[in-house]
């Protein structure tokens, strides 16, 4: 507890403290990344149902009316829209009007028969939903794993800060017992300067410290979707983590086993390969019912029919009495069919063929990227569990370094004042006690990363007994 307070003493007053549980649950579901593969996941199962409306049958609604208008002298009418063929018993130099109403209302329904390209096409677009659910869980895994090493790497600049501060304060010190020994003829003048540049290198590393841990907080604090202004700290101590409850071939088949990045490969595989059965498969028969019925309603008619002609005989034509009269006529009727239509394609250019290969050469790509994928797995868990394995060692034998270096540090100075080390000695020890608790800070903070590592390889993420000796400040013991 004292370390710690030693840490959150040294931050701003308005900082915020966060523990890593906290950073976990704050950063997790406000992350940019992972509502983009929310997003993606939601247009996959849109897409998954458009391509399953293509398998339902249609119904549709239609509609038509037209009038038509139509002056003749001829008899016979051909191909006239809307009428037909109509014959007319007109006399010589007769003339008629005709005039056609017509309306039609009716449903139509589309069944195919023999869906086989659309399921597969099902089929691809279901493989592509997996393989985005299986992205945003792997997103997910390595979402948390930049919390964790953001909150370390906070963690550990915090911590340098204060050790470089109680370096600064004992160069200071020995800067001071150089200078008053000086003047009293009992040091070299050299002493002064060597215990002068002591001082502003530890000044220089603590500004430098300083500015790490400013970086460190604004990159969690960007993790977490906070405001630029905002000062979080570390509230957890650095602690021991214990060692990794797997053996090294446990661990590797866990990753390979439960890992959704693999199963994200996998399932776009999965997908290709509808993709080329449905591409195949446009080249097989298409079979479709169609049923229709309606109600039609018709009105013709003849507001002009004008008959008359003229006799002929000798030398003089005498016109004939002209007749003028009108008709209409009205009328409706219903009617209903099916239909069955197949389709065959004989030759479409070569194009199902290629987009079948275009899938198959898609799908052996994505093969490619999954045995690199494993490659890539392995050498990572193998790297941190050998890390993970050999840090206990390190971190035993840098806690030495450090209580040695006090130690080997307070005799120096004792020595020194006493005139029977030189200034060299206390500066090179001071420096090597420096470097030690450096030493020691990183091997915890290296540790921890690389639990963090195989969590998320392995997707074990339980927290593991630790030691409950504080490390923040491993120069106080």
């Amino acid at each position: 507890m004292a370390a710690l307070l030693a840490i959150t003493a040294s931050g701003p007053v308005n900082a915020e403290p966060f523990t890593l549980e906290q950073v976990l649950r704050l950063g997790i579901p406000s992350s940019v990344n992972l509502e983009e593969s929310r997003r993606r996941v939601a247009r996959d199962a849109a897409l998954v149902d458009l391509a399953a409306a293509t398998r339902l049958p249609q119904l549709a609604f239609i509609g038509s009316g037209s009038f038509t208008q139509v002056g003749t002298s001829v008899g016979v009418l051909t191909n006239l829209p809307t009428l037909g063929d109509i014959s007319l018993g007109l006399q010589q130099n007769g003339y008629a009007l005709l005039q056609n109403s017509f309306g039609n209302l009716g449903l139509v329904l589309d069944v195919n028969l023999l869906p086989l390209r659309q399921g597969a096409e099902v089929a691809a677009s279901r493989q592509v939903l997996e393989a985005s659910r299986a992205e945003a869980r792997e997103r997910e895994r390595q979402i948390r794993f930049d919390l964790v090493r953001a909150y370390r790497q906070l963690q550990l600049h915090q911590a340098l800060v204060p050790v470089w501060q109680e370096a600064l304060g004992a160069s200071i010190s020995l800067e001071r017992d150089v200078v008053a020994i000086e003047r009293q003829g009992l040091a070299a003048r050299i002493d002064v300067l060597r215990a002068r540049v002591l001082r502003a290198q530890d000044g220089q590393g603590l500004a430098q410290a300083q500015a790490d841990l400013e970086n460190s907080r604004q990159q969690l604090a960007a993790l977490l979707a906070l405001p630029p202004e905002a000062v979080p700290i570390a509230a957890d101590p650095i602690l021991d983590s214990a060692p990794w409850p797997l053996p090294l071939r446990q661990t590797l088949d866990r990753a390979w086993q439960d890992r959704p990045l693999l199963a994200s490969l996998q399932a776009q595989q999965r997908a290709q390969r509808q993709q080329a059965r449905a591409a195949r498969l446009a080249l097989l028969p298409s079979l479709s019912l169609v049923v229709g019925g309606g109600l039609s309603a018709n009105h013709l008619a003849l507001p002009v029919l004008d008959q008359g002609g003229s006799l002929s005989g000798g030398p003089a034509s005498v016109p004939l009495p002209e007749l003028n009269q009108s008709a209409t006529a009205s009328g409706s009727f219903y009617n209903w069919g099916a239909a069955l239509l197949l389709r065959q394609t004989l030759y479409d250019g070569g194009r199902a063929g290629s987009a079948a290969v275009v899938a198959d050469r898609q799908r052996s790509l994505l093969e490619a990227q999954e045995d690199q994928a494993r490659l890539g797995i392995r050498e990572e868990v193998s790297r941190a569990w050998s890390s993970l394995a050999a840090t206990a060692t390190s971190v035993s034998a840098a806690r030495e370094a450090v209580a040695a270096g006090e130690r080997s540090l307070r005799d120096a100075q004792l020595r020194y004042r006493a005139m029977v080390e030189p200034l060299t000695e206390v500066l090179l020890v001071q420096r090597d006690l420096q470097v030690a608790r450096a030493s020691l800070l990183a091997a915890l903070t290296r540790q921890a990363l690389d639990r963090a590592l195989l969590e998320r390889e392995t997707g074990l993420v339980e927290e593991a007994p630790r030691s409950q000796a504080a490390l923040a400040n491993p120069g106080r013991r």
